[in-house]
Order: structure tokens, then sequence, then C-alpha cells
């Protein structure tokens, strides 16, 4: 096999570069700022996987009759286990054709390869989101035993003591009934128990806000429900409104191609005590290089090969999910 030649289009002698920016001028390589609002983002990690507990929901005070031995309710706690993986990518290239690329940007161009590492954390996300791999390796069950939407726990019992769980049947597609489903959603906020048969969730954490995800096909109708005001909705006939916005609930939309299902959609929790998803992160991204002045490469001196890689090491995971619930067609 002959050395890799990537670049024979831009070799041209008296090649134009007005456009050789194409691509470099697109910004695509940055996760969304609203990540932040559905993943931790700020845990590190020391080893090639971890082993995480939390304690169950402590008991609550009941009542203790004179003369009788005093109720007791044993502690519980969960284990989960989050591996790390690696993460790299090569581009190679003849030095030849480097020294004859004609825009002078190869270099630069293939950096963004490496650029493309801010990008994990939204794809490990959206993976977790939808049970898939088409970035991590392997699909990831929540803590407690299931994946990251489910009626029931790892038990067999209602998850978070809710008929459901935290996955609810939506009404529709249109603004009307998203608006409906919406609420619904709230409504099963507000069910969830911590499993010694009180509410989860206190009024301040729904107060907090909402992070919609949402497939882009739903743009309108999801635009039309939160954002627009139309007569009718509150108040007198013809005024007028938008139900969420004169109810003062912080709605923020994130409409995304990464989403495969067309009529699927899911609610986080702003201000939740803890996300339902985080990325780990072992090692940053690092960039290495075998260049002809590097002097470090048997396939740059015995095929003038040359290349630039990067490599990190870090995964995501589901957390306990109490902060989510996706709506279904």
């Amino acid at each position: 096999m002959g050395t890799r030649v990537i670049a024979s289009n831009v070799l041209a002698n008296g090649l134009r570069t007005e456009f050789a920016d194409t691509y470099e001028v697109i910004r695509n390589r940055q996760s969304d700022s609203r990540l932040a609002k559905v993943m931790d983002l700020s845990i590190g990690a020391t080893n090639r996987e971890h082993d995480f507990a939390y304690f169950e929901a402590a008991p609550h005070m009941a009542y203790w009759e004179r003369h009788t031995t005093i109720p007791t309710d044993a502690m519980d706690s969960t284990t989960f286990n989050v591996p790390i993986y690696e993460w790299g990518r090569r581009v190679p290239w003849s030095k030849w054709d480097r020294k004859d690329d004609q825009t002078q940007t190869l270099m630069q161009m293939a950096r963004m390869a490496g650029q493309s590492a801010a990008l994990l954390p939204e794809r490990f996300f959206f993976d977790l989101l939808q049970g898939g791999t088409a970035t991590l390796p392997a699909t990831i069950n929540a803590p407690d035993g299931v994946g990251f939407f489910n009626a029931t726990d790892g038990d067999g019992n209602d998850r978070f003591g809710a008929s459901g769980g935290n996955t609810k049947a939506g009404t529709g597609t249109t603004a009307a009934t998203i608006l409906s489903d919406f609420y619904d959603m709230i409504v099963r906020f507000k069910q969830f128990e911590d499993g010694k048969d009180q509410p989860l969730l206190g009024d301040e954490v729904l107060e907090g806000g909402f992070c919609l995800i949402f497939p882009v096909q739903m743009t309108e109708a999801f635009e039309q429900a939160f954002l627009m005001k139309r007569p009718g909705l509150i108040g007198t006939a013809g005024t007028p409104s938008n139900v969420v916005a004169d109810a003062s609930r912080n709605v923020d939309l994130w409409g995304t191609p990464r989403l495969t299902d067309v009529d699927d959609w899911y609610g986080f929790l702003s201000s939740a005590p803890k996300q339902a998803t985080f990325f780990i992160d072992r090692e940053g991204v690092q960039e290495f290089t075998a260049l002809e002045g590097d002097n470090n490469s048997d396939s740059n001196r015995s095929k003038a090969e040359e290349y630039i890689q990067w490599e990190s090491r870090s995964s995501g995971a589901i957390a306990l999910p109490y902060a989510a619930i996706q709506t279904t067609r």
C-alpha cells in the first residue's frame, strides 16, 4: 500500500485560495451551551474506571406509641460503575503533498479534528438520552438497574414511586398537545417519591425552570407553544397571551438534529439537586505529531508519511435520573 494522499485537489499550480476557509469558518466543534443545564461537566477521574455509591433516602419520622418499641427502618445504598474510554483521531498525509499544498492550510484544517474533542460530552449525552451507541461503545444503565427512561426500576417497582416512572405517553405533536403534555410532565415530577412515601422534589426545584429537548422537526410546534402569544388562552377572549409566560415558568428550548425519533421529546429540571447525566474526564485532549522536522517517525523517514493525532480519555454516564422525563409518541 502506497503513501496515503489526501490533498490531491489542492496541488494544482496557480490554485485560487479565496474559498480555502470554507470549512474553517464553520464553528461546529463546540458543545451546545445548554448542555450544562442537563449534564454535570465537573467530575474528574483518576483511574481507568470508578465505582460510585450513595445512600438511599433516610427514613422519615413516624408515630411512636407510648410503651412500644421505637419505629425502625434500616438504611440502604446503591453502587454503580463507570468505565473510562480512550478516544483518538489521526490525520496522515504525504510530506510532499504538504509542501505542495497551494492553499497552505493543511495543518490548521487538520487541527479541526482535535477541536472536535470538545463535542464529546454532547455526543455522550445524546447516546445516553437515546440508549444508543453512535459514540459510546456500549449502552449504559442508570444506577437503579434500568435505562435512562423507564416505568419501573430494577426491582420492578414504580420508578420514583410514580406510575409510569420517568417516561410518559404524549397526546400529540401540535402546540396545544405539547403544552398539555408539558403540564402533565410537571404533574409527574410532583408525583415522584423518595422511596419512603414522601414527595421527592419541592416546588422550588420546579420553579427553577426546565430545559426541553426536542427533534428539529417539532421546532414550529414548540415555538408556538412556548414563545408565541395567542388570543384567548388566559383572560378575556381575544387577549393575546401565553400560558407558560403568564405563569412565570422559565423554559429553555433546545431543538436538535441529534435526536433520531421525530416526535419524542424530553424535559429536564434546570435546577435539579443532581443532574441526570454526567461527563467524567480522565485526560484532556493531547496532540502528537510526526513531521519531517520531528525526526521521530520511522513512517516519515521510510514512507514520507507525516501525521498529526489527538488522544483523550473520558466517559459519560447516567446518575439517578429523577431530573428528567421522556414524552413518547
